[in-house]
């Protein structure tokens, strides 16, 4: 979200200014700028990321799209919107140079305080034009703002940016969800006019909604692993990797785990996996050779 945001940015400040590309354009701390004599640039740090008052998200919307051929596919939630505040200053081998160059950006920005989905970078666009704030008063005090980066005060432009971020935006395992049939064979048995016997059995199904899915990869190849146990460390639940690398575990409260990942003549890993009861949390994992 943020490296999105920065990058519109940066392409309208290098385009509509006199810099002549976004390579004079830095986003690490002011303090930590190039070396004199290197010409203009422009600085662009971020320094504050909340949630915006302004922007309220419309609660959980959960759309599921399962193709068929059964690729991975995504759930889309609906974005809570956030406030990305960021400081630019301009740095060049004179105090006019610099002058002249923040008020070709003041310019510039002022023209854009609607960023429209044709300037912003592919992954924000999908949510209309994004409200900026050019040269208002900063989220943190000015003053703390200045003494927090330990560098002299300087002519700045205070900008915030408006933009939306989705919390669970995942792809969903092949084994999302599973369907059982269970047969029935305990019925009486009918016996048919040709002297066979038909078993009036009866077929139930249900679904089991997987948690937590993976697939195993050799860190080598890149290809996947089969047989490859994976356990829930602390509980008496293991899982082993199928042809095609994949292993999924049913039935886990809501909770933080940690799994467990052998095979013989690999390391052996330890893996982080969320449960939430909102989505099926997938990891891809890499084993190494021994």
């Amino acid at each position: 979200m943020i490296i999105f945001i920065i990058q519109t940015l940066a392409g309208i400040l290098a385009g509509g200014t006199s810099l002549s590309s976004t390579e004079q354009i830095e986003f690490s701390h002011p303090s930590n700028r190039k070396e004199e004599g290197g010409g203009p640039i422009l600085n662009l740090y971020v320094y504050d990321i909340r949630e915006s008052k302004q922007i309220q998200h419309s609660g959980r919307q959960v759309e599921r799209k399962l193709t068929q051929a059964l690729q991975p596919a995504s759930v889309n939630w609906s974005p809570t919107w956030f406030d990305v505040s960021m400081l630019l200053t301009a740095w060049d081998r004179t105090a006019l140079g610099e002058h002249y160059l923040l008020s070709q950006a003041l310019g510039l920005l002022l023209r854009h305080r609607a960023l429209k989905e044709e300037f912003l970078v592919p992954e924000l666009r999908g949510y209309g034009n994004l409200n900026m704030t050019v040269a208002v008063e900063p989220q943190i005090e000015a003053g703390s703002l200045w003494s927090a980066l330990t560098i002299a005060l300087r002519p700045a432009l205070y900008l915030m940016v408006t933009v939306p971020v989705e919390p669970q935006v995942s792809l969903v395992s092949l084994v999302w969800q599973r369907t059982i049939a269970l047969q029935n064979n305990f019925q009486p048995e009918l016996e048919l006019e040709n002297g066979s016997v038909h078993r009036n059995g009866s077929i139930e199904s249900f679904t089991k909604r997987v948690v937590v899915a993976g697939i195993v990869k050799n860190a080598v190849t890149n290809l996947p692993m089969k047989e490859v146990k994976v356990k829930v460390i602390g509980m008496e639940k293991s899982a082993t990797t199928n042809k095609e690398g994949l292993f999924y575990f049913e039935d886990l409260r809501n909770g933080n785990y940690l799994l467990q990942i052998n095979s013989p003549g690999y390391l052996p890993r330890e893996v982080n996996a969320l449960v939430d009861g909102l989505s099926c949390t997938f990891k891809e994992i890499s084993l190494n050779p021994a």
